[in-house]
């Protein structure tokens, strides 16, 4: 009697494994490496460790270009920045990206601003809220270089973006995600050389609108929100910064910029409160009860309009029942009115009243904080001093800086000098100093520097002027007490 199993052969076993092997050793077509588009070069090995640690194709883009000579420079371009390669730098600065952004003629004034928490304030410019981590991965002015402009909005790309001496940040108003990207430095320069357009998101153009440094988070409710800016930032009467909008008046107490708060111009412009109401029995409004039983009457598609831009905190409460006003329906709030427009298309129906172009009618900017209240342009005196004059190698040396207002002698915060150091093997590395505090104030500690008794250890402290022109103070220290 034949015996009947239930287990393969040794035959077909052998199939089985040679064929999950194959399968396994195959290349997944899936996971293969999408090729470099057409137009780009790999980076060259002079490079390439420096690429990745500013965040390689991520952050710099493609490679654009191959290796060029200018003089004594070796450069390469990619996407969003030109690296360049000086052999008889310090070690420290060898490497680089090129100033591309002093090409663009994209500049505005420093603001005169107070110390404070939360902003991140560098010469003046505040770097977007947004932009600080990108900023500072990119070793902020080491690498980024400092900035050359206040954040603005791009209405024509639909994006918010920043230009800083070496690399430009952006961020596209419809992501969600806010991710933030590097504009095409690195193509823009290149032009015709390079064959490669890039991304038109990223591309550079010319300054179209005015530096928007109080618009926050507010970007973020979109452009049909905020409308453009009519004029730029200045102070008002209060000593409030403020800024006018198509739409609304912005403004900020200079000491805390980044809580910006809208102005309430509704009365100022001509729509003064009205006393409220008893609730409608209607399912199409929303009652907001003012005190006993009295409050307004909004209307829902309105409400869900302030629900979806930030609420009632940027609107206010209701100041005013709906009314008709010229061809369409208007409600006023402590901050705003909104439009109802019956004969709109319909995305378009609700809108807010352009009460900024009322507003700068009537009050016109008198002061613009952009620039110094004096016609003398802002320069700065620093004194600089070391802990100890003469250190032993073991110890680690502090530099102190004190910076203040040549002309008013006032204490200078916010700004952040840089200090070379020249070290016994002639290397010369560059270290920031963290931004000086409200009394002007900022201090560096270095590492202990190895070397002889009577060793000479110079250095250098800079700082770059409103005008462009650096301001430097050289000293030096002696290493001594080694056993």
């Amino acid at each position: 009697m034949s015996r009947i199993t239930t287990q393969p052969s040794k035959l077909l076993i052998l199939g089985i494994v040679l064929i999950l092997l194959t399968s396994a050793c195959a290349p997944d077509q899936s996971l293969a490496a999408t090729p470099p588009p057409d137009g780009t070069y790999p980076v060259d090995t002079i490079f390439r460790e420096f690429y990745n640690t500013l965040g390689g194709e991520r952050n710099l883009g493609y490679a654009i270009s191959q290796v060029v000579e200018d003089g004594a420079l070796t450069m390469q371009y990619t996407e969003n920045a030109v690296m360049r390669y000086n052999p008889s730098a310090s070690p420290s600065e060898k490497l680089s990206l090129a100033p591309v952004g002093e090409e663009l003629h994209q500049k505005d004034q420093p603001m005169l601003l107070p110390e404070q928490s939360g902003a991140r304030i560098i010469d003046g410019y505040i770097v977007y809220e947004d932009f600080v981590h990108l900023y500072d991965a990119l070793q902020s002015s080491r690498f980024a270089g400092r900035p050359l402009t206040q954040v603005r909005i791009n209405y024509d790309r639909g994006r918010i973006e920043q230009y800083f001496e070496n690399v430009g940040l952006y961020e596209l108003l419809d992501d969600p995600q806010h991710i933030v990207h590097l504009l095409s430095y690195g193509v823009w320069k290149c032009d015709a050389y390079c064959n490669y357009k890039g991304d038109a998101n990223a591309a550079v153009s010319p300054q179209t609108a005015f530096p928007e440094p109080l618009i926050g988070s507010l970007a973020r409710l979109g452009v049909d929100f905020t409308g453009r800016p009519l004029s730029e930032p200045y102070v008002a009467s209060d000593g409030m910064i403020e800024q006018i909008y198509t739409n609304f008046v912005l403004y900020a107490d200079p000491t805390n910029v980044e809580l910006v708060n809208l102005r309430p111009i509704p009365p100022m412009v001509g729509f003064p409160e009205t006393p409220p109401v008893a609730k409608q029995n209607d399912d199409r409004v929303v009652f907001y009860r003012m005190g006993d039983d009295l409050g307004h009457n909004v209307p829902k598609i309105f409400d869900e309009y302030i629900s979806a831009h930030g609420g009632i905190e940027y609107s206010g409460t209701p100041a005013t029942e709906i009314f008709q006003y010229e061809a369409v329906y208007r409600q006023c709030f402590k901050n705003y009115c909104l439009d109802y427009d019956p004969n709109a298309a319909e995305a378009l129906r609700v809108r807010l009243a352009p009460l900024g172009e009322l507003y700068l009618q009537k009050y016109p900017p008198a002061q613009s904080v952009s620039t110094a209240p004096s016609s003398a342009p802002v320069s700065y005196r620093m004194s600089v001093k070391e802990a100890v004059g003469l250190i032993p190698s073991s110890q680690a040396q502090k530099i102190s800086v004190d910076i203040v207002d040549d002309v008013t002698q006032a204490p200078a915060p916010n700004l952040e000098p840089e200090l070379s150091l020249v070290l016994p093997d002639g290397s010369q590395p560059v270290y920031h100093f963290p931004a000086t505090d409200a009394s002007g104030h900022t201090a560096l500690t270095l590492a202990p520097i190895s070397a002889e008794n009577g060793t000479l250890v110079p250095y250098t402290v800079c700082l770059n002027q409103p005008d462009g022109h650096p301001a430097c103070v050289q000293d030096s220290f002696v290493i001594w007490g080694n056993p």
